[in-house]
């Protein structure tokens, strides 16, 4: 008895697959002659493009204005114009002067590196 419900079973399953490839089969016919698809004539058949191709047409939209030319703004000021002493507040005539004496260190040392050759 189960083997004739298992048999019935796949008897089933293969004449829905057999309905549903019939289905699919003729709905793609369909669909290739809504397309108008031209029947291929040989293996070297290809599309040709149209001898006039279309015109494009320009969208009715009005022209952006065009922005007037204004005059550049300078980045920085002028190299003889002096900072202000807010600005830049760590270079006192103390700092200036540590600065040099690292500066004069420096040359020490490396003139120190050099003198060993």
């Amino acid at each position: 008895m189960v083997f004739i419900g298992l048999l019935l079973w796949f008897a089933f399953l293969f004449a829905a697959m057999v309905l549903f490839g019939i289905i699919w089969a003729v709905s793609k016919i369909a669909l290739w002659l809504i397309d108008l698809k031209p029947l291929p004539s040989g293996p070297t058949t290809r599309l040709t493009a149209p001898v006039n191709p279309p015109v494009r047409q320009r969208p009715n939209v009005p022209q952006v204005p065009r922005p007037r030319s204004v005059a550049r703004v300078p980045d920085r000021p002028a190299a003889d114009t002096p900072a202000a002493s807010d600005i830049w507040p760590k270079w006192t005539a103390s700092y200036r002067q540590y600065v040099n004496q690292e500066k004069s260190l420096w040359q020490e040392q490396f003139d120190s590196l050099n003198s060993r050759e």
